[in-house]
This record gives structure tokens, C-alpha cells and sequence, in this order.
């Protein structure tokens, strides 16, 4: 029968309460040692008193509360707990604490409905949330907390690398917001790996291009002049444009005042208006009112009839059909500008960049200096004054 272990006070001089009463792991109430300092001795033995009684009558009701089996079952974690150096307290707390989070989390469609409504999304955000909830639906039922790494990854099993990377990029959003609410305790998107993607250089549209893209939109629906003008010699971003008011565009002083409130970043910016951004505008200006008045799935399809437009013209001449380049008329604004200016910082502050270094990487040498001065020329053409009538000059007499 083990003996047992002996709680008798200590001193010890140096410190400030000099009586010390260790208690062995085997008898303390969570499994580790502890130890208690007092000022008086006679406290110290006081304390000693009461381990032992509670000691002592653990041996008589500590039977009473713990059946014999139980007894047996916590003997045999203990043993196998011993290797990892935890206590049966700390695996308790944990399971516990893990139940608790459990009962306060949310499934997985629940969880992404709340992230959807919370806050001030931009419509095309908006949209990759509700995308990335239907694109999951293995995961719909499971509770937040109970994802994992692995869950995630069989989700997106068959996805392409980019959607996978930007799904990735989403869910974290989601967890994080999960956390902060009390759905779950961690993220599992730190622990999954973005796929490596090759390296890809800048797309732009050629001056060309670009010139006819301006000129069918003046054709066949000029109402869209303004929304491509700003994007192509401005760089303002599409959900930028579909927010900005007539108000924000000056042409006596030839700048554009972004807002903070209709920025991607929050912050307000200044862009310089071109002469040639300024002569497609100008036919168009108001005093206030959006600049593109449409919905963003309205635009979608104008563009899109644009397009059909222009490929029929080209066909006509045996020519290819159109580009559709990603980001197009912003890359175009910023390499062009670069390559005929070449003030980073100040492309930078135009562009709402923070990095520019990052900048640079993307759009140096992305060009020439004579195409840029070509897509800065891109003039709308003159139009006809009606009731003119051109007259011959007559000869003078010899």
C-alpha cells in the first residue's frame, strides 16, 4: 500500500513570506505540483490541516462519489494521458470547452448567409460570397467549428487552381468572422496551401483596339462613352465607375476626386484628366448623376452586345474577333501613363496603390514609349455641323 506523502511546513528566509507548504502531483486536486507561501507559520500549519482532512475524507467519500468502475476507467486514461504529459483535468476542460464552442457554432450555410448581410459589400464581393456558398454544398449541415482542413479540401477537390485560390481567400474571411462571433475557435484556411500559379505577363489592348472599342461604343450606345473613357485614361476600377457621380469630375481643373466612400480601399483619390479623356467626356458631362447609369449585370450585357458588334465588323474585313482581357482598361491606364511619364509614386497615388514596388514589377516596360503616345492621342472624331453647306470659291478675273 503506497505511503502517504508527508505536507509539513518549510521555511525559508529569504523570501518575504518565508513559510512554504509543497503539495506532491499525486495528492493535489489538478495533478500538478503546487505550492503555497504564508507570512506565519501557524497559518502554513493550518493549511497543512486542511490537505490532510481533505485527504482523509477523499478515502471515505471519495468512494461514495466515484464508483469502482469509473475508478478503473480514470486509472487507464491517466496511463495513456502519462506519454503527452497532460493531466485527466486539462483533457477535460478541453472536451468541455470543444462542446460548448460546438453548441454555440452554426452550419456552414448559416454561417456564410450572416458573413453576407454583415457590413457593406461591394456588389461583385456580394456575389463571390454567395458563388463560393453554392459551389460548397458538401459542406452545408456541418457546424463551423467542426470543418477541417481536410473537409475543405475535398470541397474543392475539382476546382481549377485559381478558383480554388480565391475560394481559399473567401473562406478565410468567413472564419475569421466565425471566430470573432463565437462559431468557431480557428481558422483551417491557415493550414491549406494556395496553389503556385504560373507567372503571367500583363495583358493590354492596343491602341487600335482600344480606338475601336471607344468608337462603337459612340456608334451603337454612347451612353457607355463616359464608363469607358474614365476606365481607359483614368484606371478607375469598375465598381469604382458604377459609383461615381458627374459631381467628381471637374474639367476646367481636369482632375477626377474619387471619394473615400466609393473606393475599393476607403481612402479618396485625385486623377488627372488627359485631353483626350477630357474630349470623350465632355460631349456627355452633367452636373451631377452616375456617370454610368446601369446596374452592373446591365452593363455586362451592353458590353457584351458591343463586342457581338465589333466581331461582325470584323469578320466583314477577315479580320480575328475581339480580346476580352481581364482588368483591361485599367492595365491599359496604368502602362500606358508609366511608359510615357514614368512617375511610379505618382501612378501609384493615381492607381490607390500602397506598393510601389509591386507596381513597378507589373506594369514597367509593359509597353512603349511611342504605342503610349498613341493611346494618348485617341480623340473621338469630329462630328458634321448640320445646315453647313460647303461652297466652291470662284476664281478671280485674270
Amino acid at each position: 500500500m503506497p505511503r502517504t506523502p508527508s505536507i509539513e511546513p518549510h521555511k525559508d528566509p529569504r523570501r518575504v513570506k518565508p513559510w512554504r507548504v509543497d503539495i506532491p502531483a499525486s495528492v493535489s486536486r489538478n495533478g500538478k505540483r503546487q505550492r503555497s507561501f504564508f507570512e506565519t507559520k501557524h497559518n502554513a500549519l493550518n493549511y497543512c490541516e486542511e490537505q490532510r482532512t481533505r485527504l482523509k475524507n477523499f478515502g471515505v467519500t471519495g468512494l461514495e462519489i466515484i464508483k469502482p468502475a469509473q475508478l478503473e476507467q480514470a486509472a487507464n486514461a491517466i496511463q495513456l494521458l502519462e506519454p503527452y504529459r497532460v493531466t485527466l483535468n486539462e483533457v477535460v476542460n478541453d472536451w468541455i470547452a470543444r462542446r460548448q464552442a460546438a453548441e454555440a457554432s452554426v452550419a456552414f450555410e448559416d454561417a456564410m448567409d450572416t458573413f453576407l448581410e454583415y457590413g457593406r459589400r461591394s456588389s461583385g464581393y456580394t456575389r463571390s460570397i454567395r458563388q463560393t456558398r453554392n459551389r460548397l454544398r458538401s459542406l452545408h449541415g456541418k457546424r463551423l467549428n467542426m470543418i477541417t482542413p481536410a473537409d475543405l479540401t475535398l470541397a474543392m477537390d475539382a476546382m481549377p487552381d485559381s478558383v480554388r485560390n480565391f475560394t481559399i481567400r473567401i473562406l478565410g474571411g468567413l472564419f475569421n468572422f466565425g471566430i470573432k462571433r463565437s462559431y468557431c475557435v480557428e481558422n483551417p484556411c491557415k493550414k491549406l496551401d494556395l496553389a503556385l500559379r504560373e507567372a503571367a505577363e500583363i495583358e493590354l489592348y492596343s491602341p487600335a483596339e482600344v480606338a475601336e472599342i471607344l468608337a462603337t461604343a459612340a456608334k451603337h450606345n454612347p451612353e457607355l462613352v463616359p464608363f469607358l473613357a474614365v476606365s481607359f485614361f483614368c484606371g478607375i476600377r469598375r465598381a469604382e465607375a458604377l459609383r461615381l457621380d458627374w459631381s467628381a469630375i471637374d474639367l476646367h481643373e481636369n482632375f477626377v476626386k474619387l471619394p473615400a466612400a466609393i473606393t475599393k480601399t476607403r481612402q479618396g483619390r485625385h486623377i488627372e484628366i488627359s485631353e483626350n479623356c477630357k474630349a470623350w467626356l465632355a460631349p456627355h458631362t452633367k452636373e451631377t448623376g452616375r456617370v454610368t447609369p446601369c446596374t452592373p449585370d446591365v452593363l455586362r450585357k451592353r458590353e457584351r452586345e458591343l463586342r457581338e458588334i465589333r466581331d461582325k465588323e470584323r469578320e466583314l474585313k477577315g479580320e480575328d474577333a475581339t480580346r476580352t482581357i481581364k482588368h483591361g482598361a485599367r492595365h491599359c491606364f496604368a502602362s500606358y501613363w508609366l511608359a510615357l511619364h514614368g512617375d511610379i509614386n505618382q501612378l501609384c497615388r493615381f492607381l490607390g496603390h500602397d506598393d510601389p514596388e509591386t507596381t513597378f514589377k507589373h506594369y514597367a516596360k509593359a509597353t512603349t514609349k511611342r504605342e503610349a503616345q498613341k493611346f494618348w492621342a485617341i480623340m473621338p472624331k469630329a462630328k458634321r455641323l448640320k445646315n453647313v453647306v460647303a461652297f466652291e470659291q470662284e476664281g478671280t478675273a485674270a
